[in-house]
Parts: C-alpha cells; structure tokens; sequence
C-alpha cells in the first residue's frame, strides 16, 4: 500500500471518529440551546400571563384553557411555589402523536383568587435533531473524503513525482553495470533533493566498495591457484619418489588430497561470488532437456560403477531464459548429488515438465532439516570429501534466474524439484 494511501486511511478514520463526537456534541449543544430558547419564551410569556391576570377578580376554571398552551387550576390562597420547568411528553392535537414539550408551572394571583398555571411550547423533537446533524455530517464527511481524492491525485502526480522517480531510478540500478551513477530529477522540496543527495553518494560508495571487493576475490582466488598448482605438483612428484616408505607415502597423500579439496573450494567460492555478483547475465533460451541428456552421458561411468538405474521421463521439454553456464552449472551439480550421495544399485528418477522439473533418487537420510543443505558448508553427510558448496551454488543460480526450488526427503528419496 502506497505512502499517501496510508496517511489517507488514517485521516479518514480520524475523521470519522471526530465526526462522530462532533455529532454528539452538536446533538447536546442544540438541545441545551433549544431549551434555553424555550425557557426564554416561556418565561417571558408567564411573566406576561401574571401582569395581565392580576387585575381580574377570577378566572374562569370550568374551562381549563386560558389559551391553546396554557392550563389553570384554582388553588388555596396560601399555596406559593417557585416557577418550574422540566420536560414532559403531551398528546399532540395536530399531529395525534404523543410529542416533547418544555412546561413551566407556577402560582399567579387575580384580585380574589390564586391559580396553579401550567403553560407549555412544543420541542423539536430529537429525531429531528439526530437526522439533521447526521445529514450535515454524512454531507461534509463526503465533501472530505471526494477532497482527500483529489488531493491524494494532484499529490501524486506533483509533490511526490521526484520521489516515484527516485524509486523507479533504483529499481532499475545494476550493480554490475559499468556506470551505476543515478541521475535524478531535480526538485524544490528540500527532503526530496536531500534525499536524492545521501542516495548518489551510498551509491557511488558501493559502487567503489563492490568494485574493490570484486577485484580482491578474482585476484585471491587466481593468485591462490598458482601456489596451489605448484604444491599439487611437487606433492604428486613426491609420491613417485622410490625411497618412500609406506607411512611418508600416506601423509603426502592425505597432504595432496587436502591441497585438491582447497583448491576445488577456492574454485566453488570464486564462482559463487560471480554468480551473487550478477556477473552471468547473459541470457538465452535452454532446453534443459537436452542439458540433461548432455550430462547423463558424461556421468555414465559414475553410474556404471554404481550401479545406478537411470529413468528419464520427458513429458514435456523445459525450456527456460538462463546463462548457459549457469544451466551447466545447475544441472550438473544437481545429477553429481543424485549420483554421489546414492546407494549401491540405487536409482535415479528424472520428470521433465513443461513448466517444472524434479530429480528423485534414493539414499540416505540427511543428518539436518533439508532446508539447512542450501546453506554454504553445510552437509548432508559426515563424509570429508564434500565440500558443502553444491546446492549453495545451485540455490544461487535458481535466486538469480527466476526459478523456485524445493528439497524434501520422503519414503526414503531425496527429491528435488525446480518450478519457473
């Protein structure tokens, strides 16, 4: 959801909240209001009523109604009570409906008499009210909400374009290309070109950090190759000596043997740096049909001599934009694993699909969650000759291809399937 959608959302809920109190306020406002308006009125007519009645000798009780809103009754001389008003529901004449009325009731005095008069004025009723305010507020609430569209608009495409273009300038940032300075647009909001300023200059830092970082792992793992070409072969030489005894013959072996394993692992992390680096960015459309059978052949004799029974199923061709060498790469590492960490007489299933692929091979059970194997160095298995690197490569190359990958482990079988 987008910056301004959000701020919006939060207006309009605070909004509506403050419109519902606003409503509620303005409801006991009007009522307190239109009360003290009615006991204006009927305080200034009783007042009236009393000047104009205390020069008559008596009033005529037989008929209770003096006027339309007015009612009397005779009392005893000596009753004195205070003028009182309160609110009473009465039968409406007009509209033959029970209604709320504001009374006022007090004591008047004629020359030979006294008189408990009770007068009353007609309220608005408080449905009224209620519908009148929530009409009020429903009509300014959506004069609102059509001001915050078309603000939320104009923001859009005025204020905060530097800022869409800023994130589109990003979004299309390459590391690997040879200029990755960004060029933004400019603008008069100081955020914006502040923020335009610190992201030129985090770039170019990565920029001169990556280039530095690149250099350094090529040229590590290319000078580290030449001492280690030049310990294999005098270690290989050793080992042709004649006057070596059984035991100096073993710890040169196993002192070869460690220099092959170094020098593979300096050869499996130079490439997953390169591939992390984006730097196979060269894509075409591979069939990973015919990758399959291309490989299939070059570990036929690793298979022989397992005794692995192979079962190639293509339903469909796979056909997908990738690096060549990284398709390679890919399913060479993932056939190596189906074939090395199998059992005697094992078998190796492949299903080919038009839009997936898995390979399913029988085995033992992985010594940690099969979602800790794409982790770098870890195993599988306690063996020393693996280094622990190949399905690291392989989750790296499906990352930056735009595969998915899962490994499960079910019934005995290692499976593995990638999907587009």
């Amino acid at each position: 959801m987008k910056l301004l959608s959000i701020i919006n959302r939060y207006y309009l809920i605070s909004l509506l909240l403050f419109f519902i109190l606003a409503g509620f306020l303005l409801f006991y406002a009007f009522s307190f209001y239109l009360n003290e308006e009615n006991d204006e009125q009927l305080n200034a007519e009783s007042i009236h009523l009393v000047k104009e009645i205390q020069h008559l000798d008596t009033l005529n009780t037989a008929s209770p109604h003096l006027l339309n809103n007015v009612y009397i009754e005779k009392v005893s001389p000596g009753l004195r009570i205070k003028p009182v008003l309160f609110d009473s529901l009465l039968y409406d004449e007009v509209d033959k409906v029970m209604a709320p009325f504001r009374i006022i009731r007090f004591v008047a005095q004629t020359k030979k008499a006294n008189y408990l008069i009770t007068m009353n004025v007609a309220k608005l009723e408080t449905d009224d009210i209620i519908n009148s305010i929530f009409l009020s507020l429903i009509l300014a609430f959506g004069l609102l909400c059509l001001l915050f569209y078309i603000s939320n608009r104009y923001l859009n495409k005025k204020i905060w374009s530097p800022f869409l273009e800023t994130i589109t300038a990003i979004k299309t940032l390459n590391i690997n290309d040879r200029d990755i300075s960004l060029k933004f647009s400019a603008t008069q909001i100081e955020e914006f070109s502040e923020l335009n300023h610190s992201l030129q200059k985090m770039v170019e830092q990565i920029e001169s950090d990556y280039l530095r970082m690149k250099e350094f792992s090529e040229n590590a793992a290319h000078e580290l190759q030449t001492p280690l070409s030049i310990i294999r072969s005098k270690l290989e030489s050793l080992l042709q000596s004649k006057n070596l005894n059984n035991e100096d013959a073993q710890l040169i072996n196993q002192a070869l043997e460690s220099t092959v394993r170094l020098s593979r692992l300096n050869q499996s992390l130079l490439l997953l740096t390169k591939i992390e680096n984006r730097q196979y960015e060269q894509k075409q459309a591979v069939s990973f049909s015919m990758v399959f059978d291309n490989y299939l052949a070059l570990y036929n004799e690793m298979i022989l001599e397992s005794g692995l029974h192979i079962q190639l199923n293509k339903h469909e061709d796979f056909v997908h934009h990738i690096n060549p060498v990284l398709a390679d790469l890919l399913i060479s590492n993932l056939l190596s694993n189906a074939i090395r960490h199998n059992i005697q007489q094992g078998e190796v299933i492949i299903n080919i699909e038009k839009d997936r692929f898995e390979i399913i091979n029988t085995g033992e059970a992985p010594t940690c969650s099969t979602d800790l194997l794409f982790n770098r160095f870890k195993k599988g298995t306690n063996s020393p000759e693996h280094l622990g690197l190949g399905l690291a490569l392989v989750k790296s190359i499906v990352e930056t291809s735009g595969l998915q990958i899962a490994y499960s482990f079910k019934n005995g079988r290692h499976v593995i399937e990638l999907w587009k």
